[in-house]
């Protein structure tokens, strides 16, 4: 029998789930969840999200929502394990252990605290603890499980590359423990914003949500930025330079991308056309995620709970055994 691969992936409990999140990075989860050579976990990261909310009603919330709709896009929470960050108190402790193997110089490199910092300070916000070791919590998440795949969005390959030097370190000092966990990043989209001023994100507010109506949609992807370079619809545009563009090559068919290229730089196509046939097409990927998601409304809130224990009591049986191996391992075991 061929040993299953651990996948592990998680997501911070910070809001709704959007099309970024699904195309960038969960579209590819429902896909790894299907595949029999897998042993899938995928968690909500409500520790990690303390870095930046406080609000427990908010986190409490969010944590719910992001279950079900992990759900509703596909993933079975009886094949994969959808769990809370919080259910599994040993990735704490093993947080604890990996950072006293992880140097001060290696946190503060990383392109996601001199992001939040520079951020933090420019409000004049406390730049937290947490903040800085974030990535060691993460690369805790990513051990945990003995994780050999991590599919994770193009901001995260910092993160994931210090699990994979942590791994190292481990077994060089305290013999083979971990695998060495392997980025995939074949399949990491950036998904651009409404804006046309970056990624897709929450923060941001430049983002289409997952449960966005058919007339929200529509409203979004009207007011959405376009090649600013053509002011006028006779002016030849260049979709290269149009987020919006991004998005038609991520969900429209290949005769639509023609039509629309060809329109776009022949001046033949305006924005507003444009942009009807992007709105058709996000429409129709999110109506079944929709219906899924009203259905699983009927179950009731409570449903959403019950995922999350099972989740969590599966994902903590086999963190257990890697912590306490550990702390074997680094003299510090439980008396």
């Amino acid at each position: 029998m061929i040993e299953k691969k651990v996948v592990l992936s998680g997501i911070r409990a910070t809001g709704s789930l959007h099309l970024g999140n699904y195309l960038g990075a969960m579209k590819y989860f429902v896909k790894l969840s299907k595949d029999e050579k897998n042993s899938c976990y995928f968690f909500i990261a409500n520790l990690h999200t303390l870095t930046t909310r406080i609000n427990p009603d908010d986190i409490l919330r969010d944590l719910k929502e992001i279950v079900l709709t992990y759900i509703s896009i596909g993933i079975d929470p009886e094949s994969s394990v959808i769990f809370a960050q919080s259910s599994v108190p040993e990735t704490s402790e093993l947080n604890w252990l990996l950072a006293c193997l992880t140097s001060v110089a290696e946190l503060e490199k990383m392109p996601h605290f001199k992001e939040k910092k520079d951020m933090k300070e420019i409000l004049h916000e406390t730049v937290n603890v947490g903040l800085l070791t974030y990535p060691v919590l993460m690369a805790a998440d990513i051990l945990g499980p003995l994780a050999n795949k991590v599919p994770v969005g193009e901001d995260q390959h910092p993160h994931v590359e210090l699990a994979r030097d942590l791994a190292r370190r481990f077994n060089a000092l305290y013999g083979e423990t971990f695998p060495v966990p392997e980025l995939l990043e074949g399949e990491a989209i950036r998904v651009p914003g409404l804006d046309g001023k970056g990624k897709m994100g929450k923060s941001n507010q430049n983002t289409i949500d997952l449960m966005d109506s058919p007339e929200e949609v529509l409203k979004k992807i009207g007011k959405a930025v376009t090649d600013t370079a053509r002011v006028r619809k006779s002016d030849a545009g260049n979709p290269l330079n149009c987020g919006l563009y991004t998005l038609h090559q991520l969900l429209s068919s290949d005769g639509e991308l023609m039509e629309v290229y060809a329109g776009c730089t022949s001046a033949q196509m305006g924005c507003v056309d444009c942009k009807k046939i992007l709105v058709e097409n996000i429409n129709q990927l999110l109506a079944p995620i929709q219906v899924k998601r009203f259905e699983l409304n009927e179950k009731g809130s409570k449903y959403a709970l019950e995922v999350l224990h099972e989740g969590g009591k599966r994902a903590r049986k086999k963190i257990v055994a890697t912590v306490e191996n550990v702390k074997e391992k680094m003299g510090v075991p439980l008396y």
